[in-house]
C-alpha cells in the first residue's frame, strides 16, 4: 500500500476536518483532492511524511489547513 493510499484511507476525517474549519461540505471534498494531490507531487519528489510505517498525519492535517486558508 503506498503512502497516498494510506492517507486515503481516512478520506472521510479528512473531510470532517476540513468542515471544522468552517468550509462549506462541498467545497471541502475539493480542499482533500487538492491536498492529495500536493501531497502525491511531493512524495513523487522524494517527500518522506512517514514515520516508520505510520503516516505523518499532522503534515496532512497542516497541508489541509494551508490550503483551506489559501482558498479563503
Amino acid at each position: 500500500m503506498t503512502t497516498l493510499e494510506k492517507i486515503a484511507k481516512k478520506h472521510k476525517v479528512w473531510i470532517r476536518t476540513v468542515i471544522s474549519f468552517g468550509c462549506d461540505p462541498s467545497i471541502a471534498e475539493d480542499v482533500v483532492q487538492e491536498a492529495y494531490i500536493k501531497i502525491n507531487k511531493l512524495i513523487k519528489n522524494g517527500l518522506d511524511i512517514s514515520y516508520g510505517n505510520e503516516i505523518n498525519y499532522f503534515y496532512v492535517y497542516k497541508t489541509l489547513k494551508t490550503l483551506y486558508g489559501d482558498l479563503l
